[in-house]
């Protein structure tokens, strides 16, 4: 996360991978050593019903590994440990006030002889207030977009361009002053509807923090006056999305959770 908080849509992992720690036994109830190598019978595919669940948001585990839990074990005991991959993320659509990520993982410990834990399934924190798995930027969760303001001046100097990121509290949009690494590459940033020959002028990105940032249009000199259109690459590709469908190049800075909804229906386009 940019801060002790993550936005949603941008992906977040373990703080600690959750591991079940298992051990076959006899009747007993002493270690059963033979449980191992071909008789090792705990596998993926014998485990059933993990489950990831949210108390609030929408949950997206497509980034999980493919094999998950990863299985180890020999003479009777083993562990089951899952992974993060590239990451957990809620689903983007609507601005929703903050919230907690209050997550909870469960599973059914199963073997392949039909052989099972006797309190399945095995959880990991709960999806209710207060009670989830721990995350590696904290639990709070924040809608964010990116606003680039405009900015008017003379031809004489350069021109300082604000932009802030912003984060819906339920009510209004305001500066996400939590924010202190969000990091703009100069080279994701576009600039193009020229009039007046002000396309000629350079941009920049000045420092971050609280928040709050700048762009600088380097001055275009006499003779150059009227106006230009700047916009940030804030998706995955070689090409922003800004509005009235304006596609300028510039390189992806994959900072997709700080789209806004600048026009259309959704919440998927630069800033202009």
């Amino acid at each position: 996360g940019a801060g002790a908080f993550t936005y949603v849509g941008q992906s977040f992992g373990y703080t600690t991978a959750p591991v079940i720690t298992v051990t076959a036994q006899d009747a007993s109830n002493a270690t059963t050593t033979r449980y191992a190598g071909s008789l090792w019978r705990i596998t993926n595919a014998s485990l059933t019903g993990k489950t990831y669940a949210a108390a609030t948001g929408t949950l997206a585990t497509t980034g999980l590994p493919g094999t998950d839990p990863v299985i180890a074990g020999g003479a009777g005991t083993g562990t089951l440990t899952f992974g993060s991959g590239s990451g957990l993320l809620f689903s983007r659509s609507a601005p929703a006030a903050p919230f907690e990520a209050d997550i909870g993982l469960s599973i059914n410990v199963i073997d392949a002889d039909g052989v099972a834990y006797a309190s399945n399934p095995v959880s990991f924190g709960a999806a209710t207030s207060g009670n989830g798995i721990a995350f590696s930027a904290g639990k709070s969760m924040r809608f964010g977009r990116l606003l680039l303001q405009n900015a008017h001046g003379t031809q004489q100097i350069d021109l300082t361009i604000p932009v802030e990121a912003q984060y819906w509290s339920g009510t209004v949009w305001q500066r996400n002053v939590a924010d202190n690494c969000t990091s703009l590459p100069a080279t994701s940033l576009a600039k193009g509807n020229a009039t007046g020959g002000l396309n000629a002028g350079s941009l920049s990105v000045g420092a971050w923090s609280n928040g709050a940032g700048t762009l600088t249009l380097a001055k275009p000199g006499d003779g150059s006056q009227g106006s230009v259109d700047i916009t940030v690459n804030l998706g995955g590709t070689a090409n922003a999305n800004a509005c009235p469908a304006w596609t300028p190049a510039a390189t992806a800075s994959n900072l997709s959770w700080l789209r806004g909804q600048w026009c259309g229906g959704a919440y998927d386009r630069d800033p202009l």
